[in-house]
């Protein structure tokens, strides 16, 4: 179950399979680099998550100054073209609406696991969840 919202969540700010895959195992790496300073084993999913974000985080600072020949990698499928444009609509987005969508659609983690995973108010969460949705409402109406 962890390892399915680390791909999602990593997916969802990337939006690209291999990146996530590559995050995903920066993560587990760090990780496990890492585990003496997990102070409460019960707090472990929130943990890693925030090592995976800050992960795809890096990957993403990367990717931006790197030229990109093909925006579709080989072997990804779409079901129609829609969805290949809302991808690119959320890719997009800030890194901080990137992660809010990310965690909230790709990986159904509620607005107060998303405040505990990013160590910030529930408040900013709804605000900033309802600012990426608007930012993508305009941009489907725009089309």
């Amino acid at each position: 179950m962890l390892k399915t919202k680390l791909y999602r969540t990593a997916k969802g700010i990337l939006g690209n399979e291999n990146l996530a895959l590559d995050a995903v195992s920066e993560a587990v790496f760090q990780a496990f680099r890492g585990i003496k300073r997990l102070r409460q084993p019960k707090y472990v999913e929130t943990w890693f998550i925030r090592i995976l974000i800050n992960a795809a985080n890096d990957i993403y600072r990367r990717q931006k100054h790197e030229v990109v020949m093909e925006t579709i990698p080989e072997g990804t499928y779409y079901d129609s073209h829609h969805e290949l444009e809302f991808n690119q609509m959320i890719e997009m987005l800030q890194p901080e609406l990137r992660q809010i969508i990310s965690l909230k659609y790709y990986s159904d983690y509620t607005l107060g696991e998303i405040s505990s995973i990013l160590n910030i108010p529930e408040g900013t969460v709804k605000s900033r969840l309802n600012r990426a949705l608007n930012l993508l409402r305009l941009e489907v109406l725009d089309e």
